[in-house]
Formats: C-alpha cells, sequence, structure tokens
C-alpha cells in the first residue's frame, strides 16, 4: 500500500481547523510522519479535509432498495436475486464515495419475513465474499420497521410489524449481518425483554416509528435502549402534559445518555427545530442521517414499495406518500448536502420554536459541530470509534474526504474533491 501526503490543506478535528499536512499509511493517518518516505503528494491547498461520512440509517439509491432488489421502471417489480444484490450493493459502495460516504450501514422496512431472510443472506453472502473495496465500506444492516408501533408507521407497512419476542428476531437473523436494530419501548415487558436480547448480541438498539411514554423509554435505556431513530420523525409521540413523564420527544431531550438521529434535508425537520434540538441535546449527541430511498438519483417520480404507494414531490426534493397527506416516504437526500444543510443553517442566526433566537457559528465551529454530526458521532454510537473511525488523529483510521467549500454564511456549496478508504483514494473528481 503507498504512502500518500495531502497536503496544504485545512484538517478539521474535533478540536478545531488547523492548516497541515497529513499522510495516509498503511490505511492509517500520521499527522507528524516521514514527508520523505511518501509515494505521492496530492495538492488541496485551500481544501478542507474530514472523517469520511458515516450513514447509519440508509435504504437505497439508483434503483436498489436493500429490502427488496432491484426495481425494474416498466414491470414495477423487484428483482432479489443473487446477481441482483451483487450488483445493487457494489453499486452503492461506489456511489456513495461520490458523496463523501466511507461506511454506511443499509436497512430494512416492515416486509415479510421472507423477504427479510432473503435481504439479509444476501448481504451475509456480500460481506462473506468481498473483502477489499474500491468504495465505502458496507458495515451491516439496519432493522427498522420489524419492531414499530403500528399506529406509528408512517411511510411503513404495518401489516407486517412482527411479535415483539427472540423467536421472530431469530427468525429473520442467523448470521450476525444486523448491525443495527428498531426496538419501539411502546409495549412495555416484551419490548424491553427484547431490547436486552439484541444488546447481548452485540447489536446496538434503537427506537422509532414510537408513542412511548418517557417512563417506557427510561426502562428501554436500562435495557440497552443506545439512540432514538429520525427524532420527531416517523412519526414520533409526544406529550405536554406531566403524566408518565411526557412523550417520547420529551424523553429524548431530556435524557444525557440518548443518541437522536435527525434527517438533514430540511423537510423532514424544519430547521429551527434542528437548532432547538442541538441546543437541549448538544453536539455530541445528534447523529446525521439520510435515511435515502431507492429512488433517489434515479429519473422515477411515481413508485410503490412494500404495498405503500410513493411520489417524488414537484420540486424534485422529497418522496411523499400518496394516500397520506403530508407523509414523507424516505429522502431524497445525500450526506454531502446534509453537511451543507448544516453548514447553512448553523452559520446564520435563526429564531427556533422553543428558543427565541439561535445565533450564528463562526464558520469553523460550524464545521466542527457538522463533523461531530455526521462522522464522530455515528462511531461512537456504534463503537467503531474504538477501532479509530470517525475522526482524524494519529493513528485513526485513514477514512477520510477532501471538500471544496464555497459561498457564505447561509449559502454554502460542498463538493467532494475526493473521498479516501482505509488511505486508498477510492474517489476524485478531477
Amino acid at each position: 500500500m503507498k504512502a500518500i501526503q495531502l497536503k496544504g490543506g485545512f484538517v478539521v478535528t474535533g478540536q478545531g481547523v488547523e492548516r497541515t499536512d497529513i499522510i495516509l499509511r498503511d490505511g492509517r493517518i500520521e499527522l507528524a510522519g516521514d514527508k520523505e518516505r511518501c509515494d505521492q503528494v496530492v495538492d488541496i491547498t485551500g481544501k478542507y479535509v474530514v472523517p469520511g461520512f458515516v450513514d447509519i440509517h440508509f435504504h437505497g439509491y439508483n434503483l436498489f432498495e436493500f429490502t427488496s432488489g432491484l426495481y425494474d421502471v416498466k414491470s414495477e417489480t423487484f428483482d432479489n436475486s443473487p446477481s441482483a444484490y451483487d450488483y445493487g450493493l457494489e453499486m452503492l459502495s461506489k456511489t456513495l464515495v461520490k458523496f463523501g460516504v466511507t461506511g454506511f450501514y443499509v436497512g430494512t422496512w416492515a416486509s415479510p419475513i421472507e423477504n427479510l431472510r432473503n435481504c439479509y443472506a444476501q448481504l451475509y453472502r456480500y460481506l462473506s465474499k468481498t473483502k477489499e473495496h474500491d468504495g465505502a465500506e458496507l458495515l451491516g444492516g439496519l432493522l427498522e420497521g420489524s419492531f414499530l408501533n403500528p399506529q406509528m408507521a408512517g411511510a411503513q407497512n404495518p401489516d407486517y410489524v412482527l411479535e415483539f419476542c427472540t423467536d421472530s428476531f431469530d427468525r429473520i437473523q442467523d448470521k450476525g449481518t444486523i448491525k443495527l436494530a428498531n426496538v419501539v419501548p411502546d409495549f412495555g415487558r416484551p419490548s424491553y425483554e427484547l431490547t436486552e436480547y439484541l444488546v447481548g448480541k452485540g447489536i446496538v438498539v434503537g427506537a422509532g416509528h414510537s408513542n412511548a411514554t418517557c417512563e417506557q423509554i427510561e426502562e428501554a435505556t436500562r435495557a440497552g435502549l443506545k439512540y432514538f431513530i429520525h427524532l420527531t420523525n416517523g412519526p414520533t409521540g409526544g406529550s405536554y402534559k406531566p403524566f408518565n413523564g411526557g412523550g417520547a420527544i420529551e424523553a429524548v431531550l431530556k435524557s444525557h445518555e440518548l443518541y437522536a438521529e435527525q434527517i438533514l434535508d430540511g423537510y423532514h425537520v424544519n430547521p429551527a427545530y434542528i437548532r432547538d434540538i442541538l441546543k437541549r441535546k448538544g453536539a455530541d449527541r445528534i447523529i446525521g442521517v439520510t435515511d435515502c430511498l431507492f429512488t433517489a438519483g434515479s429519473q422515477v417520480k411515481q413508485f410503490t414499495s412494500g404495498g405503500i404507494r410513493g411520489a417524488l414531490s414537484e420540486d424534485g426534493k422529497y418522496f411523499r406518500v400518496v394516500d397520506k397527506a403530508n407523509t414523507l416516504f424516505s429522502s431524497n437526500l445525500t450526506m454531502d448536502h446534509g453537511f451543507a444543510n448544516l453548514l447553512d443553517w448553523l452559520t446564520i442566526d435563526m429564531q427556533g420554536i422553543w428558543n427565541r433566537l439561535h445565533n450564528a457559528l463562526e464558520f469553523e465551529q460550524a464545521l466542527v459541530t457538522a463533523v461531530k454530526i455526521l462522522s464522530t458521532n455515528p462511531c461512537a454510537l456504534t463503537g467503531l470509534d474504538k477501532s479509530g473511525y470517525g475522526s482524524i488523529a494519529d493513528g485513526a483510521k485513514a477514512d477520510l474526504c477532501v471538500l471544496n467549500i464555497i459561498g457564505s454564511p447561509g449559502s454554502y456549496k460542498v463538493m467532494v474533491e475526493s473521498t479516501i478508504v482505509n488511505g486508498n483514494i477510492v474517489y476524485s473528481s478531477k
């Protein structure tokens, strides 16, 4: 593996922004390495180096849907064959690096068990035979739709929600590819026992599409719940009354332990609420995600998935459920645009909903905050940080993206110049 020097860039760490060189050697970062022993020098003067983005909530892109396979536009059906999954998963890996993603998880909707068994078996087969990637690293699966509250299903099909028990889960996974799972606390003891069971298997448990009380979420946290899935979306229940400590929204805002996902497209959550939530939770407990849908990156404007009809909005910015007014259907978002949106929202004064005013952050402070939300925090939640993911430091894993950022407060454009995975340049815009 050749050693590469990134020269002249602005390096964004958890402490700030510094103009310095970085050396990539044997898949790791050296901040003070031997520059004379480098095989390649890349001039990135004026560009920003950040830890690669890690998307923990992602369903598909460019007509490949992890739950169902490869979508055929003419027949409006999915091909779930091994060859379709080989093509689709490899395509995702090579495509997402264009958006600065160096690692991602693929998520499943509420779906018949035979579909879930197939897609996770295909994931296991793909990961077993694919050791080295020239794209983003596929880190595992997210089981989102099987253990949610049917009354809070949103764009998911409530008919496919499973019984909250260990047998239901074991029927889906037998190879260990599920790394994240959604188990809502809404059903009391069955929810807590299933949470404990999954945590015992090393799975990170979240909750979303939930109408749980604050007390239920606190009990689930004691059982091992670690994060809340797309807080305020899904939908998410809340209560302004004092009974049971409030609802799910109140529980997550009060918790110092739980991470909270936020979909950063500006449609799922009003940016004013994002600023409010960020202020209440702190930057160390927010995780930016895309919740990206398989029709993103394609020309498809109407579709059916999981028995639910969806359509692209007239302005092309988001997907919606056809038969449910004001219900969004996953997203049309990529991580680079989520990063740019955060920079825009953080660098201007903004009136909040729960707070009168959020003052603008300085550009460098906004950069550090955005990096925490899209790179560092996902790795802290999943434990990847223990292996050097999600930060720029001596010895950290050399998963980086080089960004060209132009514009002014509230109107930034972020362009991915190059993406580096395991010390190799896997994407370059030039």
